[in-house]
């Protein structure tokens, strides 16, 4: 496939959209540093690089100073959203030492361990919304399952009441318009509303939680003794609430609905699975490393920087592009990927790299895990929709799908 560098249309060409793979291969090989044409955003593709960059805190922020547009002319465009600094940077956009006081908080309580007391609630969750469709022979997987399940589990490892799981889903849909870099700009204003409109849903929760702080449970009450102890601000748990309902349901959503059209258009592999179900974890981490939700996420340079031999101004966007880095190695021909760790479950860049590595990895590996083994062991068989296909969302950032219709056989 043929891509021109020179073109500042390119991220957004249809084609690119529907699946950036090729070019990524193209900028593995000819561009590991590509300027988009026309601006100071920076691609980088490399897997040395990234880790370079991730190593690097003080010249690459992971502030959320600004995001990416489509202007009237269908180039990307920068669209302001925090000075570099901000207090509201949190978590995923703070550095150190602000970061490292951020995850503190939080780790103990979203490692593989903790969340692993949820794996109950959750297949019985599971089940629930397999149902309809089971008693149907089909249904949106998307509408069904991906959707609503992590925004149940969600809820569960907050302590948010279960029913505000509808609630969410379309909220965190209108938030991530924000997000996807093929928005206009009255787009991008309208998804500032619902982005409003999540802020106060945290807070609500934050002060039921503090009205009720002796009968609260889940993360929110870890947020509430933070705050009481000095560890975190109030503004601050907000945002951290906030960034974890946004995260935590849609890159999720996109691993369990990849995984269930991969395995639909494979119906040898959906039987090796169900003969084997203990490979199931393993064949999640294959559509990790190949079909990733999260496409790259954004730095910020904060210093004029030198990196793989190209100059980077100062105040540049540094786009870290993960799936890119999980294809195939172009200077080995014939080879699969390069690993970057030996063997396991992390030797791939689907979840970020360095200190923040992505903190909700173990609840997205449980919740995904769980909805394709509940939808393999109560099935004998289930295929695309022939009368409607898969639609994705446009999105330069996050492979998602808006629906993905099925149609299955009872086991």
């Amino acid at each position: 496939m043929d891509f021109d560098l020179d073109d500042p249309t390119l991220l957004l060409r249809d084609d690119v959209v529907a699946d950036p793979r090729p070019l990524y291969d193209t900028l593995r090989r000819r561009a590991p540093v590509w300027r988009i044409p026309g601006q100071d955003s920076y691609l980088v593709a490399d897997p040395t690089l990234l880790r370079e960059v991730v190593a690097r805190t003080t010249e690459f922020s992971s502030n959320l100073v600004s995001l990416l547009h489509r202007d009237d002319n269908g180039c990307l465009v920068a669209f302001p959203m925090l000075p570099f600094g901000d207090p509201m940077n949190v978590l995923a956009t703070a550095d150190p030492p602000v970061h490292t006081r951020h995850r503190k908080v939080l780790q103990p309580h979203m490692s593989t361990a903790a969340v692993a007391r949820l794996e109950s609630t959750l297949r019985q969750a599971a089940d629930e919304r397999l149902a309809p469709m089971l008693a149907a022979g089909r249904g949106d997987a998307v509408a069904c399952l991906s959707d609503p399940l992590p925004a149940f589990a969600l809820c569960c490892l907050l302590g948010l009441p279960p029913d505000d799981a509808s609630r969410l889903v379309p909220l965190v849909a209108d938030l991530s318009v924000l997000l996807d870099g093929v928005t206009d700009l009255d787009g991008m204003n309208g998804a500032a509303v619902a982005t409003l409109a999540l802020y106060d849903y945290a807070q609500t929760g934050l002060d039921s939680a503090r009205r009720n702080r002796s009968t609260q449970s889940g993360l929110l009450a870890v947020l509430v003794d933070a705050i009481d102890a000095g560890t975190l601000t109030a503004d601050e748990a907000q945002h951290i609430l906030l960034q974890l309902v946004t995260a935590g349901t849609e890159t999720t959503s996109s691993l369990i609905a990849n995984t269930i059209e991969i395995l639909a258009r494979r119906p040898e592999r959906q039987e090796r699975l169900r003969r084997h179900p203990e490979h199931v974890s393993d064949a999640l981490e294959e559509v990790l490393r190949d079909d990733g939700p999260f496409q790259f996420h954004f730095r910020w340079s904060t210093t004029d920087t030198i990196l793989g031999g190209v100059r980077i101004p100062a105040n540049s966007r540094v786009l870290l592009m993960w799936a890119a880095a999980n294809r195939p190695s172009p200077q080995e021909p014939g080879a699969t990927h390069e690993d970057v760790d030996a063997g396991g479950a992390g030797n791939h860049y689907a979840f970020g790299r360095g200190l923040h590595f992505c903190i909700g990895a173990p609840l997205a590996r449980l919740e995904a895990r769980i909805a394709v083994e509940r939808l393999l062991e109560q099935t004998s068989r289930f295929v695309l929709d022939p009368d409607h296909a898969p639609v994705r969302r446009p999105s330069i950032l996050l492979r998602r799908h808006a629906s993905l219709p099925v149609v299955l056989e009872k086991a």
